[in-house]
């Protein structure tokens, strides 16, 4: 199954990484945040009923990964992200 992401979770995934490039003057915490999300977010491929169900609808997921949340939906043709959160950052 392919993994797709949505232009908001994108977007979503590039400002937390701003943020924190930005917060701690490098790049290092940042890199090493991007490779672990895509390294779970490529395991949706095989299992894309991993996550917590959502609600009464079981193709919404949501995964924990640290203080991160990947929100999901399950497609007949793919998994697809479309929120990707920080827990420790206020929401505007």
């Amino acid at each position: 199954m392919k993994v797709k992401w949505t232009k908001e979770a994108r977007e979503q995934l590039k400002e937390i990484l701003r943020f924190y490039t930005k917060r701690n003057q490098s790049a290092s915490y940042s890199t090493r945040l991007k490779r672990s999300i895509d390294k779970l977010v490529k395991y949706f491929q095989w299992s894309p009923y991993y996550g917590e169900q959502l609600g009464e609808d079981e193709r919404i997921r949501r995964v924990s990964h640290g203080h991160f949340v990947i929100i999901y939906e399950i497609k007949p043709d793919a998994v697809e992200i479309f929120s990707v959160r920080d827990g420790r950052r206020d929401e505007e």
